[in-house]
């Protein structure tokens, strides 16, 4: 083989390796997020879709296919890049590309609010124009990084996090005593459902902070 030959094989190696790591194919394959909200409006939807072309399955054997697929996929994506794992873990140079693999109707949003007195005032919420406190910062995406994701788990970060906004409220506001930093899950709406606005549907990792 020569030298020509070599490179060649490495880069399609390569390419190769990234393909399917690109592809949306699932990292894990766990039943409990088949019982999630968003998991289970999509199998309902498919539902639908199928039983217009003469295909009914019932909800729970669509969830029983939905796993089994996931299962497939996670084993199809260990044994195709299994041989790169190593090299991954070894330069740190591994990538989770299953970006936007589906749709979630039930997206998470990061809502800063103050008391001042017994009641609570909104200062900042994700992508509402009327909520902009230190939206300079927060939209910046190394900001962004440090709380996108945390939705899900909480934790350090999001604790730390809570801490530097709420210091960024007292600061702003001496009037305001405490401040609480969290997340509301919402349920967004195609066009032409009733719905015209967004469904605040909960509260996530709230953190409550008082003036020291």
């Amino acid at each position: 083989m020569t030298p020509a030959d070599l490179r060649a094989a490495v880069l399609l190696a390569v390419v190769f390796v990234n393909t399917v790591e690109a592809l949306p194919l699932p990292r894990s394959a766990k039943r409990e997020n088949y019982e999630k909200a968003s998991a289970q409006d999509e199998i309902a939807r498919w539902q639908v879709a199928l039983a217009r072309v003469g295909l009914d399955y019932t909800e729970a054997e669509l969830t029983d296919a939905a796993f089994a697929l996931a299962e497939a996929g996670v084993s199809a994506r260990k044994w195709l890049t299994g041989p790169a794992r190593p090299i991954f873990e070894l330069t740190q140079t591994g990538q989770n590309w299953g970006l936007f693999t589906h749709p979630d109707r039930w997206p998470a949003r990061l809502v800063i609010e103050a008391q001042a007195g017994s009641e609570w005032r909104r200062l900042y919420a994700s992508l509402d124009p009327e909520h902009e406190f230190r939206a300079d910062a927060l939209v910046y995406r190394r900001v962004r990084a440090v709380y996108d994701g945390q939705s899900e788990k909480g934790g350090r970060t999001w604790d730390r996090f809570a801490s530097w906004a709420a210091a960024e409220v007292f600061a702003a506001y001496p009037e305001v005593n405490t401040a609480r930093v969290k997340f509301i899950r919402v349920h967004t709406f195609e066009p032409g459902e009733s719905a015209a606005v967004l469904e605040e549907v909960g509260d996530r990792f709230p953190e409550i902070r008082r003036r020291p």
